[in-house]
């Protein structure tokens, strides 16, 4: 298998998620445009100072598929809470990314690793807000939205416990909606054009569900053609803090669209 190391500016990743070698601190001018995720207001726009980690993967933002082969995904699970809502997260997390309906479709095989461990590539974290911000910077999650940001998936702690107002199914839903979402990110996936393809229809999981899924259903599993979208590997692993995405793929096929991160 080709890998390809890339350096990951992420902010605070060493401390935060356990990988190897820091930066020096750099400051960054961007339009704060809030995670891949969630929303954030698109007219805030800050120069702010942030400690930024290179992080130095073995395994990497593009590797190389093998045909017939599955893409191994080294994952650690961190969970930084420890109240009774969120004991299955470790469990959950794992049932869900090995599940014949979700990402594993399209040729992932998703190997987890115990917390003292040093043999993995990307880290799904639970934590609370204020500790999820930090993790997503530059992102702005405001304390209540979770994120992916180059090899770390950030997910708050409240969201997992509660879901949000508006989501009109299940709890369990909820949460393997949000799994399936970050990690669609993970793999290079963004938001499709539409949150809703048509009246009665599923959303897409990759659709930002938490802030509604308008004449469609709620849908916590990958659709076919995001099955597709992530099989063409097109994207890179694990992108880095994007202000402006490229969408390379949507349910029509291959797309070409220059749009900004928004919710």
């Amino acid at each position: 298998m080709f890998i390809a190391r890339r350096l990951w500016p992420v902010a605070a990743v060493c401390a935060l998620v356990g990988l190897s070698s820091c930066s020096q601190t750099a400051e960054l001018s961007s339009t704060q445009l809030g995670p891949e995720s969630l929303s954030a207001d698109p007219d805030h726009t800050s120069t702010t100072t942030v400690s930024t980690t290179t992080v130095s993967l073995d395994a990497a933002s593009t590797t190389a598929r093998q045909p017939d082969q599955p893409t191994i995904m080294r994952i650690r699970l961190d969970r930084r809470v420890s109240d009774e809502a969120t004991e299955g997260f470790e469990p959950t997390v794992q049932a869900v990314l090995a599940s014949d309906r979700g990402w594993t479709r399209a040729g992932f095989e998703f190997v987890f690793t115990d917390s003292d461990e040093t043999d993995f590539d990307y880290t799904v974290v639970l934590a609370e807000g204020p500790e999820v911000d930090s993790l997503c910077l530059p992102y702005d999650t405001f304390g209540e939205f979770s994120c992916q940001i180059g090899p770390v998936v950030a997910l708050n702690a409240d969201r997992w416990r509660v879901a949000v107002d508006n989501w009109p199914t299940t709890l369990d839903d909820y949460r393997t909606m949000l799994i399936n979402h970050e990690i669609g990110h993970l793999l290079g996936q963004h938001h499709p054009e539409s949150r809703c393809p048509g009246e009665g229809q599923p959303a897409p999981v990759m659709a930002q569900q938490s802030s509604g899924v308008e004449a469609c259903t709620a849908n916590p599993w990958p659709l076919p053609w995001e099955i597709i979208c992530v099989q063409e590997g097109v994207e890179p692993l694990a992108p880095p803090y994007e202000t402006d995405i490229e969408l390379t793929c949507g349910p029509d096929g291959p797309v070409r669209q220059t749009s900004p991160v928004v919710p």
